[in-house]
């Protein structure tokens, strides 16, 4: 078993800010996923935002804690999606479709000025903060355990080897979101990677 990832302090509390935090997270969250982690500044952060350094420590603490909170929000609105998927009633094969059919969506890009990719599998890519990166992997680790468990409801036997499987597919759609692949072409991949995923031969 791994040992868990190192914990990523975050910001105090302080007087309410006077910028919209909402928006200020969506230009975050963009930059990290079309740039990855390494290549946004702070000064790129604050520009796009609107807001001044001292506002950016004030609200976020820094880059990397910032980072963190886009990639908790992701993680957290992912795995309740595959929870979702795997809870039916349907068998294996489609539940494993319908997770791979609703990420699919999720890494597709949402405009000409998006870059597709999911924020987990791209966005951390190669980082040079160690913590990060550690951070980054627990999350990752979190989506295969949901995977795992879903899958281990109603074949057990097939749990680690359907687990590896899809985590392998949805880097590789991850991978076709990044490249600009649009939400049908991706959906049309994935329920076709999806026929006798995590069954015997």
């Amino acid at each position: 078993m791994s040992a868990p990832a190192p914990s990523i302090d975050r910001p105090r509390r302080g007087r309410p800010r006077a910028f919209d935090i909402d928006r200020a997270l969506d230009a975050a969250r963009t930059m990290f996923l079309t740039r990855g982690y390494d290549r946004v500044t702070l000064a790129d952060l604050t520009g796009a935002m609107g807001i001044n350094p001292p506002s950016f420590y004030a609200a976020f603490g820094n880059k990397a804690m910032l980072f963190a909170r886009i990639a908790d929000a992701y993680a957290r609105d992912w795995t309740e999606e595959v929870r979702d998927a795997l809870s039916s009633e349907l068998p294996l094969d489609d539940r494993l479709a319908n997770v791979l059919a609703c990420s699919a969506r999720r890494f597709a890009p949402q405009g000409e000025a998006s870059s597709g990719g999911c924020m987990l599998l791209e966005a951390a890519n190669n980082c040079s903060d160690a913590v990060v990166s550690a951070y980054v992997r627990k999350l990752r680790l979190g989506i295969a355990a949901a995977l795992y468990r879903g899958v281990s409801r109603s074949a057990p036997e097939h749990a680690v080897i359907a687990t590896d499987q899809m985590m392998t597919l949805l880097a590789g759609l991850s991978a076709m979101a990044r490249e600009g692949t649009d939400a049908a072409r991706l959906d049309a991949i994935a329920r076709g990677l999806s026929l006798r995923l995590g069954t015997a031969p």
